[in-house]
Order: C-alpha cells, then structure tokens, then sequence
C-alpha cells in the first residue's frame, strides 16, 4: 500500500478552507443579520425580496412627500388666515369711518392705519418657505411675487401654476396656492379687483368721506351746482318730493345742464318736484310744489366704480329761501361709489375669497393626513416582508457556526493525529 504525505495534506487543506468558507459565510449573515447575502443564497427569495425592498422605497418616498407637502400647505394656510384678520381690522376700520360724527382728522387717522395695513399686507403676500421661495409664486418660484409700483400700485410677479408632489402611484397632492387666485382675481360689483386695489379704493373712499355725503335734503327749495367735465356724462340720480321717488336719468357735461332739468320736470308728477336752469348754466334750482322736502341720493355716474382718490365730477346741494338765501350748509355728492359704505361689500368679497382658498388648502391637509395612514399601513406590511425574506435567524445562524466550529476542530484534531504516524506504521 502506498501513502502520498502530499496528496494527503493537499486534501486535508482543501477540506479546512471549506469549513472556514461555511464559517466565514455564517459569521457575515451573524453580523450583518440577513439571511440573504448574494442573490445565488435564494434566487426566488431574492427576487421577491428586491420587489420588497423597491415598494418599501416608494413608500418611503411617499411618506417624505405628504410631510413637505403638509408643511408648505401649514405655512399656506396660517399666511391666509393673518390675511384674513388683517381683512377684518380693515372692516373694523370701515365701520368706523361710517360713523358721521367722524371729522376730517379722525378719517385721516384712519385712512393712515390701513396704509399701514396695506403694507403687513404685501408682506403677508410675499411670505416664503424654507428655500426662500414665495409661497404665492406659482411655478415662477420668486422669493418677492408681489411688488409695489411707484404709483402705489401692487404688481404680481408669479403666475398661476401649482405645485404638486406624488403621495401614492395613482394621487398627488397640490403644494401652495398661486398668488393670482388668492389676491389677484377677486370678483367685486364693480369687475374683477385685486385684493390690493381694493384696499386702495377703501383708503380713497376714507380719505374723502368727510367731504361727500349719501344723500342731501332741504326744505322746498334747493340750489344744485354741478362739477363736471367737458365730455358727456351718464348721471343717475333718485328724487324724491312731496309725492314720492323716482329715479332721474340724463346725459350732461360741463355747461349743458338743460337734459337733467328736462328730466326731471319730466317726472314732476310723480315727485312734485320742478327744476329750473339758472343762468350761470352750472346750477339749477329746485321746487317742490306742495312746500315738502326735496332729497337726492344714490348718484351713479357712467364710468364710476370704484372710489376715487381724486373726485372730479359731483354735485354741491344747498338748502335756499325764496330769496335764493342758502337756509342749509352745502353738502357735496358724488357717485355712490365713492362713499365708505361701498367699500364693506368689497372687503367682504376679499375676505371670502381667501375664505374659499382656505377651505381648498383645508381639503389638501385632509387629503395628506388620510393619505399618510394609508401609505404608513402600506409600509408596515411591506417592511414586515423585507424583514420575513431578509433577516437572518440569528439563533439558527449561531448553532450553524457553533457546529461548524466543531467539525473544525475535530478535523483539525483527526489530521494532527493522522500526521504523528509514519510509513513503518503501516507495514509492522
């Protein structure tokens, strides 16, 4: 019988680095605590834990999107609703400029205030986010969507897009609320406005409330002096005599006051009121025929919507005697635009404006938080099955690498004694 030390000790080897490559293989899935290491360990469990392991991603994804989202919706949704107490001060404000006893200084006063206003307001609207992006800049992403003309006037720099995020294969989320839906396009009586013009027109309509009154009324006789341009003007104008109301329509300008006398003694029969041109050609007196009051309001002028912040076209009525002696103080009016109780529907429309935005930022919000459990539940199961395919049973792995930890040593032990022996061992 022949023995070959080295073929014996090649093989002995061979077997050793065997055993070390199962112990090594054991104490790497011990360490890193998978079961899986290479994808030849389990193909079909590798590949099922790869699909695991991509949805666990995407919904991670998701969940990271609905959290930004809920931020920027958050910071939205506070920025409106400071824009809506701003809002209310200015209502506030308005009805306090509504109160007659109210003198020039106290108008003044008030009117400064709501400039100030106009400026919390402006910043409000430029409000960013974390990346100094305007919240209200649509696409455009500018830090200062509004911006503030020389003249006064408020210019939107964004545009009308709307951001969105993913929050699950089939649903997205929009982001913010483009600054032209939220101040820009509000629909008032007079046309559509921009929140800022109206806070304009409301500072216009202060400004000038102690110089123009919502009606004027003089006992029998009336002087009226008209202000007016050199180009044709629509006037509206609502009478009322010892008979009753009606409402006077004429064309007039400056020097050619003969229509509205015209129309009015039109309607004498149903006011008991009759006019007469004087000779200056810009007034006109007023009689009533039975010694009642005379009283105008409700003046509209074509081409008039909105308070002025310079009036150029209105109407000076005094109260007179039979001698043309003025038995009442001169009170000015203009079309009722201009006075400071048009301005509360106007106000009213921008705060239910944002009101609405809110409410559509609300419905975002209520989508995200629904969409969050969802997407959580989703990611629950699905890490419970990454954990299923790829965790390592760490009690297993221990007493595999205990066992071959023996086999080790008992092989090491068996080729040590093997080694002791010689060649006259076997032929004794």
């Amino acid at each position: 019988m022949q023995v070959s030390t080295k073929l014996l000790n090649q093989q002995q080897v061979r077997q050793f680095s065997k055993i070390n490559d199962k112990i090594a293989d054991v104490q790497e899935r011990v360490s890193t605590g998978k079961s899986i290491l290479r994808a030849s360990d389990d193909p079909v469990a590798a590949v099922n834990l790869s699909v695991a392991k991509e949805q666990s991603l995407l919904l991670g994804q998701f969940e990271r999107n609905i959290a930004s989202a809920e931020n920027k919706l958050n910071m939205t949704d506070l920025t409106l609703q400071e824009t809506v107490n701003v809002l209310t001060r200015f209502s506030e404000l308005i009805t306090m400029a509504r109160n007659g006893a109210l003198n020039e200084e106290g108008h003044l006063a008030i009117s400064t205030e709501m400039k100030q206003l106009k400026e919390v307001l402006l910043g409000l609207a430029n409000t960013t986010d974390a990346n100094g992006q305007g919240i209200f800049s649509g696409f455009n992403g500018v830090d200062r969507p509004f911006e503030m003309k020389v003249d006064g006037s408020v210019e939107y720099l964004g545009n009308r897009g709307q951001n969105s995020l993913a929050i699950s294969e089939n649903m997205s989320i929009s982001t913010n609320i483009d600054g032209g839906s939220a101040f820009m396009r509000i629909d008032t009586e007079g046309g559509r406005r921009s929140l800022f013009d109206i806070v304009d027109l409301t500072i216009n309509a202060v400004e000038t409330a102690s110089a123009f009154s919502p009606k004027a009324n003089a006992n029998n006789r009336a002087n009226v002096y008209f202000e007016l341009p050199s180009r044709m003007e629509e006037w509206s104008l609502e009478l009322s005599g010892s008979i009753g109301s009606k409402t006077i329509t004429a064309s007039i300008n400056e020097g050619g006051l003969q229509n509205m006398v015209d129309a009015i003694n039109a309607a004498t029969a149903e006011t008991g009121t009759v006019a007469s041109l004087n000779a200056d050609g810009t007034s006109i007196t007023l009689v009533d025929d039975m010694n009642g009051d005379i009283t105008i309001k409700n003046i509209q002028i074509e081409g008039i919507n909105a308070a002025l912040d310079q009036v150029v076209s209105y109407i000076e009525f005094t109260g007179i005697d039979a001698a043309g002696v003025a038995t009442t103080k001169a009170q000015k009016m203009t079309d009722a635009d201009q006075l400071v109780s048009s301005s509360i529907g106007n106000m009213q429309k921008a705060i239910d404006n944002l009101s609405l935005q809110r409410a559509y930022v609300g419905g975002q919000l209520s989508k995200a938080a629904t969409q969050i459990d969802v997407v959580g539940a989703r990611k629950l199961a699905v890490d419970r099955d990454v954990s299923r395919l790829g965790d390592a049973d760490l009690a297993a792995l221990i007493t595999d690498l205990q066992a071959q930890l023996t086999n080790l040593n008992a092989a090491q032990s068996a080729f040590a004694k093997i080694g002791q022996q010689s060649l006259f061992d076997y032929i004794r």
